[in-house]
């Protein structure tokens, strides 16, 4: 790989809640269930990117300071993100501690990479967008939850990245919290960010998978926390892919007419989403197929695979009160599947959730551990998170990218910024892989000819 380009550090910094702000001056926010599956996995990053053609100088003195102002007083709403993630030796569970005067790191740097290029949508280098993305702890007896990284482009944007320890937000928290700090000034108290109802005895098991994961070690009276340590493979390259909504209207009468043209009952899920990641999946097993180089007299490949998908559940609890749209932390559950039929068995998998999302979901973690034993295909992100609505000010984000694909391989699912009821998706594939999908995801308009 070609080495990224370097960044300048124009400033680092701390951004806390304004003094007095928050009712508490200590605070101890115990992880739910939902929360405690994300703890072994490494942190998301994601980035934003704004066209914004303007001189060092006046984003650095117009823009930054509204940055920090508004990220202080979202803070005031969202304090347990200024605060400690540890598990105490005398706490049943993991917990976020916030203490008065607790703050964020913000670090705002300088590039002078070619920002097209990297709002572009064709394949490139993944360790590209690497230097635009904060560092975060994530191992240790007591760490840090999330962190902030500006990057200023000269002439023409800045981008926005931000990294944070999954066991504190999923996906769909992630985008309200960046729509509230973008919109501090128009909203009012949030809901309350804890919501613990724990049915089925589904913590106990969570805790003793995740106590036999973490060891035994303490520091301090905290147990040393570590996330499962995933590497970047070589040749890996980063690109955004697109459908259109007449290509995704004809995709779903397209399957339904082969499931009635074989005798088989229709998928019973066929929404955007589904066809879009049964699309993808099948076209990403194809590409892994063609880039293999077989051996004489091989010429198939015989790989058990699954695909992972995770589905918000706030509306699909059945708990008294209901848990509102804008619970704050983890809500999400993933599933797996074999491929027979990908369309029909992501949407029986999400129809399965309707009825009961605490199906199965004890053995989540273990699933999660020991999942280097068969091929994953996952899916993060959802085509109604909003994100290219995050505006601060000065418009609507060119681009938005989830980084941290390129430790997991997971395709990352957002509306298109393009057009009205398209999809965006993000892939990080190897090389040769990345070569032999892009003309199988383009040649889906084929499918209809």
């Amino acid at each position: 790989m070609a080495p990224c380009k370097p960044v300048k550090v124009i400033e680092q910094c701390t951004v806390a809640p304004p003094p007095g702000s928050v009712p508490v001056p200590v605070a101890d926010i115990p992880l739910t269930f939902f929360d405690q599956l994300w703890l072994p996995l490494p942190p998301p990053q994601t980035l934003h990117f704004y066209d914004y053609p303007y001189p060092s100088s006046i984003i650095i003195q117009s823009l930054i300071p509204l940055i920090k102002l508004s990220l202080s007083c979202t803070l005031t709403h969202f304090y347990p993100l200024a605060g400690k993630l540890s598990w105490p030796h005398d706490s049943y569970r993991p917990i976020i501690r916030y203490e008065d005067g607790d703050s964020v790191s913000v670090t705002v740097v300088e590039s002078d990479a070619d920002f097209d290029f990297l709002t572009s949508d064709h394949p490139r280098d993944v360790t590209e967008s690497h230097p635009l993305v904060p560092y975060l702890q994530s191992s240790g007896p007591i760490v840090p939850v999330l962190a902030i990284q500006i990057t200023v482009f000269p002439n023409f944007g800045l981008s926005i990245g931000m990294t944070n320890n999954h066991s504190i937000m999923d996906g769909r928290a992630v985008a309200h919290f960046m729509k509230i700090w973008a919109s501090i000034s128009k909203y009012g108290d949030v809901t309350k960010s804890v919501y613990d109802q724990e049915p089925a005895g589904i913590e106990k098991k969570y805790l003793n998978q995740l106590e036999t994961f973490m060891g035994a070690e303490f520091v301090s009276g905290n147990r040393s926390l570590r996330v499962m340590d995933i590497e970047i493979q070589p040749d890996i390259v980063r690109a955004t892919m697109e459908l259109n909504p007449t290509d995704l209207r004809r995709l779903k009468d397209w399957i339904l007419a082969r499931q009635n043209k074989v005798g088989q009952p229709g998928p019973t899920h066929t929404s955007t989403y589904v066809v879009s990641c049964a699309f993808a999946w099948v076209c990403l097993l194809k590409a892994e197929e063609a880039a293999i180089e077989h051996k004489p007299g091989n010429n198939k490949i015989h790989t058990k695979t699954s695909f992972w998908v995770n589905v918000d559940c706030r509306a699909r609890m059945k708990m008294d009160p209901p848990i509102p749209g804008t619970y704050f932390g983890n809500c999400v559950k993933h599933f797996f599947d074999g491929i027979i039929v990908a369309s029909q068995l992501i949407g029986e998998g999400i129809r399965r959730l309707d009825k009961g999302v605490l199906s199965g979901l004890e053995d989540a973690i273990s699933n999660l551990l020991g999942m280097e034993s068969v091929k994953i295909c996952a899916v993060a992100g959802s085509p109604r998170s909003g994100l290219y609505g995050v505006d601060y000010g000065w418009g609507r984000p060119k681009k938005v990218e989830f980084v941290s694909n390129d430790r997991t391989g997971a395709m990352f699912v957002k509306e298109s910024p393009k057009l009205d009821g398209g999809i965006e998706i993000d892939f990080a594939l190897n090389k040769k892989e990345m070569d032999a999908f892009v003309p199988l995801f383009n040649g889906l308009s084929f499918m209809f000819d």
